[in-house]
């Protein structure tokens, strides 16, 4: 951590030397000369901002391995570093007549260009979305909580063409000469909404396939397994038996690699329509698989991810306040239930069981929308704040001429 502080300390000192030296060696009376130094400032200054936030990210990784904070903050460097390339692009191909005006519009449309950027990424996965869900339709059923992925693939494919769609019904009910500018202050506001949502998107399944393929260290206490819905005469449905399965290899692979036992605490209550508690089922599956019942403590009254991990939680401690825990799930579960864990103060390391491809999709889309719910008052916060920057930049250009509307 300190070697990071020291590196970033010195790429600060870099960027305020190079500054001051471009300013110094530039004849600020000529036009031309100043745009390119402040197009070239504005870039250093990107790089740092963007060496911070992957600083940043790391140091939060280290402290939290699972926090929506690291999904927003992945989500702008994503977005700075193809800002990074593309005024990297102006400055190469207007080299000769750059103007302060071509940064302004430049630096305005940014996220028009992210958007555009994104587009055959946002594509693919948005048509990826609605085929694996239809797909789980058909071999599963229909369900709302099934159709998630139609729903959300389908608005994505809206929202690219969005601003033309809502520019279309204004230019009926408007007219005369501030149609474009409507247009254009629309174009901005909606694309850069609609980026905000693609580094979320982006973010998201990065950080969810990475805690998904996180292997914890062999050195721990307690696995907490994560109950979900069993069978009618009390076994393990596949879902649940995979992440039996998951836990049970982990141990293995511990005792294997340090000699050390782990601790199964199968966490999930009875339900209404269930024969028994999942932990109890969990429980007698371990027992099938040769784990010792001196190896099991059942936590049977949970009915959510929340007390699973809480009541689950009280049990360890009544055992071994400062042990080391790791928990069991299913792979798109992995980054939300440690979200979960974090937010309850209790430090833990995630496995995660394969599922069906195309009930993969359909999950993931379920835990992204629960992490926008979860957080919705900041990302609303967030996005009226760009928008009303945004407005306010053009409401400035408009008034000074610097505004190029295309």
């Amino acid at each position: 951590m300190k070697k990071r502080r020291i590196i970033y300390l010195i790429v600060t000192l870099l960027f305020i030397f190079l500054t001051i030296d471009i300013l110094h060696k530039t004849n600020l009376s000529n036009s031309v000369e100043l745009s390119k130094a402040i197009q070239i400032i504005m870039i250093l200054g990107l790089i740092r901002i963007s060496i911070g936030c992957s600083f940043y990210i790391r140091k939060q990784y280290e402290i939290k391995k699972y926090s929506y904070n690291i999904i927003m903050n992945l989500g702008l460097l994503i977005f700075i570093n193809i800002n990074i390339l593309r005024q990297i692009n102006l400055l190469i191909f207007n080299w000769n007549v750059l103007s302060i005006t071509d940064i302004y519009n430049n630096t305005l449309k940014s996220f028009s260009y992210f958007a555009m950027l994104t587009l055959p990424c946002i594509i693919v996965i948005s048509l990826y979305s609605i085929i694996t869900n239809l797909v789980l339709i058909k071999k599963e059923g229909f369900s709302p909580n099934r159709s998630l992925g139609i729903v959300l693939g389908f608005i994505s494919l809206i929202g690219l063409f969005g601003s033309q769609g809502v520019y279309f019904l204004i230019s009926k009910l408007l007219v005369g000469t501030d149609i474009q500018f409507i247009k254009y202050s629309m174009d901005i506001c909606i694309n850069a909404t609609l980026s905000y949502f693609y580094t979320l998107i982006l973010a998201t399944l990065y950080c969810n396939i990475k805690a998904a393929n996180h292997i914890p260290s062999y050195d721990k206490d307690f696995i907490i397994i994560l109950g979900s819905k069993i069978n009618k005469d009390g076994t393990l449905t596949p879902l649940l038996k995979g992440r039996v399965d998951k836990a049970i290899e982990f141990g293995n692979k511990q005792y294997e690699t340090t000699k050390k036992k782990i601790i199964y605490i199968p966490s999930g209550g009875k339900g209404s329509d269930e024969l028994i508690a999942e932990a109890e089922a969990i429980k007698n599956y371990l027992i099938e698989k040769g784990i010792n019942k001196k190896q099991i403590i059942i936590e049977d009254k949970s009915t959510s991810t929340i007390e699973n991990m809480k009541y689950s939680k009280d049990k360890i401690d009544a055992i071994n306040a400062y042990a080391k825990i790791s928990f069991s799930t299913t792979n798109y579960h992995v980054f939300r239930s440690g979200v979960i864990a974090n937010e309850q103060g209790i430090e833990c390391e995630g496995i995660g069981s394969k599922t069906k491809w195309y009930f993969y999709t359909n999950a993931l889309i379920r835990e992204f929308i629960a992490n926008i719910v979860q957080e919705r008052k900041s990302h609303i916060i967030l996005i009226l704040l760009i928008n009303i920057s945004l407005l306010i930049l053009i409401a400035i250009g408009k008034y000074y001429n610097f505004l190029t509307i295309i």
